[in-house]
């Protein structure tokens, strides 16, 4: 009402020009203004969704558009995670709602997978066998789903086979079960006499520098050390102390989270 009696009253003074001026001037200070707090009103718009959708839960372990680490808190502007190594990484919650998220710990299972490459003249069938065996036998991995063996690619000097296992997060340590699982198919292939050749190059030798071949040394048998595949705790404790730091945050433990 006051502003169409201000038009009024420039109307009746014949200052439409005046009143056409302001109102130009008005419209692109609101259009510089809009573009000034673009990025903040979008942030904040998604952090409300977000807070309303709940795709994941404190300390859980995501990764956003590539970058990894558990969910510390979700603010009116950025979600914090903090990474395996124990940096902080603030993601504007815009690119957040936009984006890919990739939740680790919502399911528990999660599979893992190593890769060797067979020399061509080896047993493929015979390699696959041990692999599967040795994973069997690594803890932590699971027997449900079952180990698998697959021959993935016939490369220039070897057969690549890509050895899959299943790791239950909740009672084992992922990077740890897999450390471990390629150890323990590693030397067990060499144990078995498996060779596992490097990339092969022709290399053309004077007469006069040849050398006989050293024998080649006897092989011992290996020590198994013991596997610690639990879990470690460090980054989540730490996750959980920075959430104990006042501060605001939008996630809600007990609020339902999104199927």
């Amino acid at each position: 009402m006051l502003l169409a009696g201000a038009l009024l009253a420039l109307e009746i003074l014949d200052a439409t020009a005046l009143a056409a001026a302001l109102l130009g001037t008005a419209g692109l200070f609101g259009l510089v203004l809009g573009f000034a707090f673009r990025d903040l009103a979008e942030n904040a718009i998604a952090s409300l969704l977000l807070s309303l959708r709940q795709p994941f839960a404190p300390n859980d372990l995501v990764s956003i558009e590539g970058r990894e680490g558990h969910v510390v808190r979700l603010t009116s502007r950025a979600t914090v995670l903090l990474t395996i190594e124990g940096n902080h990484v603030r993601i504007p919650n815009a690119m957040v709602y936009k984006g890919v998220i990739v939740n680790y710990t919502r399911s528990p299972l999660r599979r893992f997978d190593l890769a060797a490459g067979i020399g061509v003249d080896e047993d493929l069938a015979a390699a696959q066998r041990l692999g599967v065996e040795v994973l069997r036998a690594t803890p932590g991995v699971l027997a449900d789903p079952p180990p698998q063996a697959l021959v993935e690619e016939l490369g220039e000097s070897n057969v690549v086979i890509r050895y899959l296992g299943w790791v239950d997060q909740r009672a084992a340590d992922f990077l740890a079960v897999k450390s471990e699982a390629i150890r323990r198919v590693k030397e067990a292939l060499d144990d078995a006499g498996i060779s596992l050749p490097e990339p092969a190059y022709r290399i053309r030798l004077r007469p006069d520098e040849a050398r006989p071949e050293a024998p080649a040394p006897a092989l011992e048998p290996r020590a198994q050390p013991p596997a610690d595949i639990g879990r470690r705790h460090v980054v989540e404790r730490q996750a959980d102390a920075e959430r104990a730091a006042d501060g605001p945050d939008l996630l809600d433990p007990a609020a339902p989270r999104e199927l």
